[in-house]
């Protein structure tokens, strides 16, 4: 960001873009480093402030200096960004943008005219994407490419606390998949993973943010409830059904050692604020049986218990993967199952938008949460001796959003009516 600012002074009348797979990203971490900064020089060098920015200037998703050079956020779509003729364009987590080729393509065609700079940054992720080509592939070689560790993060270089490495280090120990992609900046692959990375980059939707459980909400509703204490956490999930799509809108995670009464008490929030939940899938395994129990006491509805088996895992988790692996085209309404290995998905009819082959839309909506997504990936599969399949997941991590979300989506199978169960 402070590049940026200062290429946006260099090149007076200029218009720079900063993009990320979700737009609140952008606000919340790039802007906000940008308006720290001169806040520090309004304080700092006050005179040098008001010549280059007004407070008017700086708002959350723009800033203006007086030299006519704008900052703008802007979500990551193509056409929003083929619209400006900018100077510099900025891609935070690249490696995490669904339509990662078109919206490369379209930043292309906008610097194209002012001779600008692109900025790509991100956590490796997927292969099969634009961000690890220009790492690893020769067409890409006019790009200056840095990689920072966290050894380069560490005192007296960087910000990182030695202390809170050697914690995560230890807590990622039997997962050195995601310490290598997390620490050491490198691509890893996830063959014995449930949910490949490129299946769960094509179902996160930079459009749509978690609902407030606080406040009212409509709707049908399913919930999954994956019980924790000591070990691992309670999450609750809830999926929205709307027009044969379902929507991630909620994945609360509860801290370690959180009472079931206070789950209970949310849930209890849920049910009176939330329009209609149709059916809370709760996990009954061990302590399970107990708070299923308690809740119908205390008046929760539409409660349907779920004992963890190999079986019933193995139907829940399959459940989940058909749901993201299901698209479809939003110009020819086509509607099919994609390949989970496919690096790209368009339409098989041919269709096409004015710069490149339509893009399959997911069925199934997932907010862009990097925890979540990185527990999406976590469980990993084997094939038993009876043809089952057994589903664990590393030492020191946890599959608790996992499960949580798998309970509710597999609810939306059994339960896909438009009835109304009880309000």
């Amino acid at each position: 960001m402070a590049k940026l600012l200062y290429i946006a002074l260099l090149y007076p009348g200029s218009t720079i873009l900063v993009t990320a797979p979700k737009l609140n990203q952008v606000k919340r971490i790039a802007f906000k480093h940008l308006h720290d900064h001169l806040n520090r020089v309004k304080r700092h060098t006050p005179d040098l402030y008001n010549r280059i920015i007004t407070d008017k200037g700086m708002m959350r998703t723009m800033i203006r200096l007086k030299n006519g050079s704008t900052i703008l956020a802007e979500p990551p779509v193509p056409e929003t960004i083929r619209g400006h003729t900018a100077k510099a364009v900025y891609l935070m987590e690249m490696n995490f943008i669904r339509e990662d080729t078109e919206l490369y393509t379209a930043v292309l065609f906008t610097l194209n005219t002012t001779n600008g700079y692109l900025l790509a940054e991100s956590t490796p992720w997927t292969t099969d994407s634009v961000f690890y080509q220009i790492y690893h592939t020769t067409k890409y070689k006019q790009f200056n490419k840095h990689t920072i560790p966290y050894t380069q993060a560490l005192p007296p270089n960087g910000p990182l606390t030695p202390e809170i490495i050697t914690m995560i280090k230890n807590q990622l120990r039997d997962d050195p998949a995601r310490w290598r992609r997390e620490m050491q900046c490198q691509w890893t692959e996830d063959t014995d993973r449930w949910l490949p990375m490129t299946l769960i980059t094509h179902c996160t939707d930079h459009n749509i943010e978690y609902h407030d459980p606080y406040t009212r909400q409509r709707g049908a509703y399913y919930l999954g409830v994956d019980l924790g204490k000591k070990r691992d956490h309670t999450v609750v999930a809830a999926i929205e059904r709307l027009n044969n799509h379902q929507y991630l809108r909620l994945c609360h995670r509860f801290p370690l050692d959180t009472p079931y009464t206070t789950v209970i008490g949310f849930i209890h929030r849920l049910q009176t604020n939330w329009n209609t939940i149709k059916t809370i899938a709760l996990d009954k395994t061990g302590v399970g049986e107990y708070i299923h129990e308690d809740m119908k006491n205390t008046g929760i509805r539409n409660l349907t218990g779920t004992t963890f088996t190999q079986q019933t895992k193995e139907a829940m988790a399959t459940s989940l993967r058909e749901q993201m692996r299901q698209a479809t085209c939003p110009q020819c309404g086509w509607t099919g199952t994609i390949n989970t290995t496919q690096p790209k998905r368009h339409c098989p009819q041919g269709c096409h938008t004015p710069h490149h082959p339509q893009p399959l839309n997911p069925t199934l909506h997932i907010p862009y949460d990097p925890e979540t997504l990185n527990q999406l990936n976590t469980p990993t599969y084997t094939l038993t001796k009876t043809g089952r399949l057994q589903f664990n997941h590393p030492e020191n991590t946890h599959d608790d959003i996992f499960w949580a979300i798998a309970l509710a989506a597999h609810q939306t199978t059994q339960h896909h009516t438009n009835t109304p169960l009880v309000r």
